[in-house]
């Protein structure tokens, strides 16, 4: 990660989601001239996994890609619609402004639709969960400077690892990469990790993370990709690049889920938070991109109505 600093944007209702239900609702806020942003995440949505869809009005057998495609695209074509890349990693709802930070950015908002899909509903790795906020974090940026001089990892498979382990050695914490595969199979800036004498990790799986009595990260619980050998590495944060775990993301920011771990929201779409709504398969019901973009719809209308309300 070139840029040490952590981009800033500011816009009036923020979108966490670019699938039908996300895309659906900034078009209605666009339209209602809010500026609007759309995080994007990395992973495809689910209809863009969907081979072949045969039941969205007016397409006949056309692919989830292409659809999805289709609706990106008319929603670029809005004036007061930006789109950004990224993962929400961090949330601090209902207090007036809500801030939505990703590995790189911090986003202001007044209203936030929440359109993330199904995401995770499991803990990855055991014990994940309990300890997010105590060692466990999925930004080096973010979090990176509460470690200097101490031990910390990181787990990922992609260029990203490297990049932030680069910046967390800059921070002056004591780096390590744990990585499912070989480091040589990420050829960018390996070099630069090597002269680092960052050491790394190859081949293994992080199973389970384990805390101390005083409930904060002691050590994580690995497993050979090649042999099935487990090992073990004592340290005081692990930084994970593999995935986020939305909901577990949702519940620290006070969202209300049901037992099936979906976000609660009443008839229009609005959540248990003020000016926090959500839309979509992350609310369970009905698992259709036809349910998806209307629940969208009726977000964005409903968030676009809370911003006049708020400006009167």
């Amino acid at each position: 990660m070139s840029d040490s600093l952590l981009k800033e944007y500011e816009c009036e209702i923020a979108i966490i989601g670019g699938g039908p239900a996300g895309l659906n609702a900034a078009i209605y806020c666009g339209r209602s001239n809010r500026d609007t942003i759309v995080l994007d995440g990395e992973s495809p949505s689910a209809l863009e996994r969907t081979k072949e869809i045969d039941n969205w009005l007016g397409e006949h057998n056309i692919e989830g890609k292409e659809l999805i495609k289709k609706f990106k695209d008319h929603a670029k074509k809005i004036r007061d619609i930006r789109f950004i890349q990224g993962e929400a990693i961090s949330l601090m709802l209902g207090m007036g402004k809500n801030m939505i930070s990703t590995r790189s950015a911090n986003i202001t908002a007044d209203a936030v639709i929440i359109a993330t899909g199904r995401g995770e509903r499991k803990d990855i790795i055991k014990g994940e969960s309990d300890l997010v906020g105590y060692g466990v974090s999925y930004c080096a940026l973010c979090d990176g400077p509460l470690y200097r001089d101490r031990k910390v990892f990181l787990y990922g498979n992609s260029e990203e690892v490297l990049e932030d382990a680069l910046v967390l050695d800059q921070m002056g914490c004591q780096v390590n990469i744990i990585t499912e595969k070989s480091i040589n199979e990420m050829p960018e800036q390996i070099e630069t990790v090597k002269q680092k004498e960052i050491q790394v990790v190859n081949n293994m799986e992080i199973v389970e993370v384990a805390k101390n009595s005083g409930n904060l990260l002691d050590k994580i619980i690995c497993k050979s990709t090649n042999n099935g050998e487990t090992k073990e590495f004592e340290t005081d944060a692990l930084f994970i690049f593999t995935h986020v775990p939305s909901n577990s993301i949702f519940q620290k920011a006070g969202i209300e889920l049901d037992e099936k771990g979906n976000i609660k929201v009443d008839e229009n779409q609005l959540t248990n938070l003020k000016g926090v709504y959500a839309a979509g398969d992350v609310t369970g019901g009905i698992l259709q991109v036809i349910f998806a973009a209307a629940e969208g719809a009726r977000a964005g209308i409903n968030a676009a109505r809370y911003i006049r309300h708020i400006q009167k």
